[in-house]
């Protein structure tokens, strides 16, 4: 975020004191930060985004559920907090002071007191604040808390995290905050730096996929909020798993733990938070259980312990279900574990980290780690892994309501496969906040018309926000040998799906957005907000890689920053590359910022309908191809495409930080207010922040 300042001078109070008493700081600084997410621990919520709480914008008895986030006491006392960074340019010794803003509509104390606590990371405490005493009865209220104490204390020393809880005495009713922000005062006057702000949102689907339109309409999905998962102190464990453990234990306790993974996932029932103590367990687990609605089954490692499930010698069979495997369950959560070492060199055998499969739904893998899940095979083909898989194979039945959220994967070999992939008849489902590293193929993909399931093959109705990818380069993969082809985020025949909100970065391609199946489309996908660079070959890559594949249709893409794209000598691609096939396509307010002497674009195919590109800012490159023809002049370009005509050329759009990858902009940019207003854009930037303050800025970055 960039958040304003507010500074003070100290005037002199006397000509004498002045003469005598040196000023020893002659500013403070006021920072007010906004939480980046929130965690439920007890209850429930509204599932609303975090961005709720960024706007104050709710008053007297207004209930528009839309700006708010909803606490809720279904059967017990809520609990929860909300998320805080400190801003890098601001040490917690300078802290002078922490206020709480909380505006507040529920029930009077004497009905339910809510209290506001913060956590303490050195006495490992939560802290009282204040509480709702001064709040009307069901009417929105603004109230304030100070914290007192050693101020540094309650900002975590390496990820300068800060905690603000609220709870409920009872479970008598429920409360609303339509506003939450820290207000921090410093003295040493430093300047605050972005933090982005995780999405909490997943997508409603439309009862038929839409074919191919003569005219561009564009269609981005409807966000609708996906509850908040649980995540349990570790006094709300109801079973147990411990390496020293028995199977003939009742798992109940903490002394009288299962011993294996595997027997809390044939033994948990609904509404279990099963905790699986620190420790290695060499087993792989199927899930044979269901929760329900009301009552998710939790599988998580125990709070502030780290299990851990190690393939080593385990022989992958050849019809793998993953280390952890999950067919039509449902309401579940997998929640930080650690799975590593699951290895084959045996052709055709595909090891995977964890899998759902056939008509599973409520599904949340949340927080784990997965790394070195590899096939060492030297073959070209069967030679394939996966990370995360998610395959809907029933023709009639979706695989759906999926949360991917707050992973991370490295160290893996794919052969052709992917490190997180969605394939088939699956949809509603979110991808966000994981990192995706140093793998040897593509990062994230959403695939359809692999005749994964019978009928509606094709991963749908999707959100991919707020993910890091980087480091990715199937070179020396054995399935592509020298060819560099792997993307960080990649949509192959998928539909209606927003990719926003992320960071992809030092792989082969950026994003890409293609169907490999020759008469299908990859269609109605949204690529926006994001900053995408230092990509070997492409930036964006579109359309089929060769005139046997399928088409793009009907996507937007609006408001990235690309820089850098095309990195190696010889590359084959440019920041956009628009290969074959490509109909109804938008392309606007993009920051197109090439290596010196490069294209911006290359387009080798003439075979292509009612593409748009204008209101794009091109800079540091050499040319442009459209339809296969190329064009050395912007000029040029302008009246042999037809494209671009209220577009920028030359003009440096002033990067903060671009060779580390901070694409935001300066203030004296001329790419703020550049852009063309565009529903399609969002209203919020890659930062969190509102979109449009008057014009929208060109790129993913909106400056305030």
């Amino acid at each position: 975020m960039k958040f304003a300042k507010l500074f003070t001078l100290l005037a002199a109070i006397s000509l004498l004191a002045s003469l005598f008493l040196p000023l020893t700081s002659a500013f403070a600084a006021t920072d007010t930060l906004l939480p980046t997410a929130y965690v439920t621990t007890s209850g429930g919520s509204g599932g609303q985004p975090v961005s709720n709480l960024h706007v104050q914008d709710q008053s007297g008895t207004q209930d528009d559920w839309n700006k708010y986030v909803e606490f809720t006491t279904p059967s017990t006392s809520y609990a929860g907090y909300r998320k805080y960074t400190l801003p890098a340019g601001i040490s917690p010794a300078s802290i002078t002071g922490i206020q709480v803003k909380a505006n507040y509509r529920g029930p009077v104390k004497s009905t339910q007191t809510w209290s506001w606590k913060i956590y303490n990371w050195t006495t490992s405490a939560w802290v009282n604040l204040g509480d709702n005493a001064a709040a009307q009865s069901w009417k929105w209220s603004l109230l304030t808390f100070n914290a007192t104490g050693t101020l540094a204390n309650y900002v975590k020393s390496d990820t300068r995290e800060i905690r603000i809880r609220v709870q409920s005495n009872n479970a008598v009713d429920n409360a609303l905050l339509d506003y939450e922000a820290l207000v921090i005062t410093s003295s040493d006057g430093s300047t605050s730096t972005p933090t982005a702000v995780p999405a909490t949102a997943t997508f409603t689907p439309t009862p038929t996929l839409p074919g191919p339109t003569a005219t561009f309409t564009p269609v981005t999905p409807t966000n609708t909020p996906l509850p908040a998962t649980n995540t349990p102190e570790p006094g709300v464990c109801s079973r147990f798993v411990a390496a020293n453990g028995s199977d003939n234990n009742d798992g109940l306790t903490i002394n009288t733990p299962w011993k294996t993974v595997q027997k809390a996932a044939n033994s948990a029932q609904p509404g279990d938070i099963v905790c699986v103590r620190g420790g290695t367990y060499n087993e792989k687990v199927t899930i044979n259980v269901s929760g329900t609605a009301g009552a998710y089954i939790t599988f998580q490692s125990y709070p502030g312990e780290t299990a851990v499930l190690d393939g080593t010698g385990i022989t992958v069979p050849a019809d793998d279900n993953g280390m952890i495997f999950v067919q039509d369950k449902a309401y579940l959560v997998i929640k930080g574990f650690e799975l590593r070492n699951y290895k084959t060199s045996t052709k055709s055998r595909v090891p995977i980290g964890i899998r759902l499969v056939g008509t599973a739904h409520h599904i949340e893998i949340r927080d784990n780690v997965l790394h070195h899940i590899e096939h060492n095979g030297t073959a070209k083909n069967g030679t394939d892994a996966h990370g995360i898989a998610i395959h809907g194979t029933s023709g009639t039945t979706a695989l759906s309501n999926i949360i991917v959220d707050s992973n991370e994967l490295y160290s893996l070999k794919l052969g052709s496969s992917e490190a997180l992939v969605l394939n088939g008849n699956v949809a509603n489902w979110q991808v966000t906040n994981n990192t995706i590293h140093d793998v040897n193929n593509i990062g994230i993909d959403i695939i359809g018309f692999e005749d994964t399931a019978p009928a509606n093959d094709q991963a749908r109705d999707g959100l991919v926000a707020y993910n890091d990818v980087y480091n990715i380069n199937s070179a020396g993969n054995v399935a592509y040998g020298n060819e560099r082809s792997a993307g960080c985020i990649y949509v192959d025949g998928g539909t209606r799906v927003t990719i926003e909100y992320n960071k992809a970065h030092n792989c082969n391609i950026g994003v890409e957005i293609a169907s490999e199946h020759q008469g299908t489309a990859t269609s109605y996908v949204t690529v926006r907000n994001n900053f995408i660079y230092g990509n070997t070959d492409a930036g964006i890559s579109m359309g089929g890689y060769d005139t046997q594949r399928g088409s793009t249709e009907n996507c937007v893409i609006v408001n990235n920053t690309l820089y850098n794209n095309a990195t190696i000598n010889g590359a084959w691609g440019a920041e956009l590359y628009i290969q074959y096939d490509t109909r109804n396509n938008t392309i606007k307010n993009n920051i197109f910022f090439a290596k010196s002497g490069l294209p911006y674009i290359q387009s080798w195919s003439a075979v292509m309908t009612n593409n748009v590109m204008n209101n794009n800012l091109f800079f540091g490159g050499a040319s442009w191809q459209w339809k296969n023809v190329s064009y050395s002049t912007f000029a040029a370009y302008q009246s042999g495409s037809g494209n671009d005509t209220n577009s920028l050329n030359g003009l440096d759009p002033l990067f903060v930080g671009a060779s580390s990858g901070n694409l935001h902009l300066l203030s004296a940019s001329q790419a703020i207010d550049a852009g063309q207003n565009l529903t399609e854009s969002g209203s919020l930037d890659i930062d969190g922040e509102t979109r449009t303050q008057n014009v929208i800025d060109l790129g993913a970055d909106e400056v305030r």
